[in-house]
């Protein structure tokens, strides 16, 4: 019969008497986990799992067994902000910070939720508060950028979320913000940088299309009309029935001297909303470059029609009645732009209408 030396057996012993420990404290240790907590891992799973309403029934339990139970207040405060029930939300955090102050999260929370409800005193006393606890938060230096923002401090914004970018350099909704405002405050070029490294970063199956729209109102302004129709090419595509982004391409297109394909945008942009000027004017402008002058003139006198005031419409006629030989015409046209403030109609009057009665 086979025998350990006794040195083995010694090592054989010790590791039976190591594994029955294990298991007796594993088991000791598992009786001693109170419901509410067996309760909470059981919601998490319920959550991995995208089973929400179990998961909330769950949460709820372990508050009813201890209604101190902080962690399981702030998973239901926090599904409840997810599902944009301020209200359900709200009441869950304050029961947070009634049995711990200084839970920031909670905090941080709670001026997300005053700020999306409009309460902006209530906000930023709150995300002050979280501030004063962790000021390195990039999601709470998002928050305090967007109320910065509600409250027209543009340019104040810009630190928080620069330092949140800082942070986490992958927080998208950072530099989606920061391109808005950098768009606000003119700083196109900057606008154009941040949103394309949004955009960059954005997983394939999560395009936010609006980031699209951006750049290419972006582009617009600076006079980059190419990639501009190919931003709003990438966004009309998601969201075709657009209009601001329908008329702002077909405009672009003009600029390039795509004027059929502008008036295709505007025939829809015109099929949303059938009475806003603009769509006439830059119609009538677009079919102007065809050479289709009456039509043109049918858009424009429409255009005026439903905003008699509109400088950049009269400055168009006067640019088609000028094509037809109507000089006296265009330049009565282009006398009604100049009073009305346009710059481009003082210009064209000093060089195509003196003399002209």
């Amino acid at each position: 019969m086979f025998a350990f030396p006794a040195r083995e057996w010694v090592y054989m012993l010790f590791l039976l008497f190591a594994f029955n420990y294990i298991k007796s404290q594993e088991v000791k240790d598992s009786v001693n986990i109170p419901e509410e907590q067996k309760l909470y891992e059981k919601a998490i799973k319920c959550l991995d799992s995208l089973q929400y309403d179990k998961a909330e029934q769950l949460l709820l339990q372990a508050t009813k067994i201890n209604k101190k139970y902080t962690t399981a207040l702030m998973k239901l405060g926090y599904i409840k902000l997810q599902q944009k029930d301020w209200k359900s939300s709200e009441k869950y955090f304050k029961l947070v910070l009634k049995y711990d102050v200084s839970q920031w999260e909670a905090l941080k929370y709670l001026g997300k939720i005053y700020y999306e409800t409009k309460k902006y005193n209530e906000s930023k006393k709150m995300l002050d508060s979280a501030y004063h606890y962790e000021a390195q938060d990039p999601e709470l230096l998002f928050y305090r950028a967007q109320l910065m923002v509600a409250g027209k401090a543009y340019k104040e914004a810009l630190q928080p979320l620069n330092e949140a970018i800082d942070i986490n350099p992958n927080m998208i909704e950072a530099y989606v913000l920061r391109a808005e405002i950098s768009f606000h405050i003119k700083q196109f070029n900057e606008c154009i940088k941040s949103i394309t490294d949004a955009i960059n970063r954005m997983p394939a199956d999560k395009k936010d299309y609006n980031a699209y729209k951006l750049r290419a109102k972006a582009y617009f302004e600076i006079g980059k009309f190419k990639e501009s129709i190919q931003d709003f090419n990438v966004y009309l595509e998601a969201v075709p029935n657009d209009e601001e982004a329908l008329i702002l391409r077909a405009s672009a297109k003009i600029n390039t001297n795509d004027f059929a394909s502008a008036i295709t945008d505007l025939d829809e942009a015109i099929k949303i909303n059938p009475n806003n000027p603009v769509s006439y004017n830059y119609r009538g402008a677009a079919k102007g470059g065809l050479n289709k002058f009456k039509e043109a003139l049918q858009d424009l006198d429409y255009a005026i029609k439903l905003k008699f005031d509109y400088a950049s419409a009269y400055v168009n006629r006067a640019a088609v009645k000028y094509a037809i030989r109507d000089r006296r015409g265009a330049c009565k046209d282009l006398e009604k732009a100049d009073a009305l403030g346009d710059q481009m109609a003082y210009q064209l009057i000093q060089e195509y209408c003196k003399g002209i009665q």
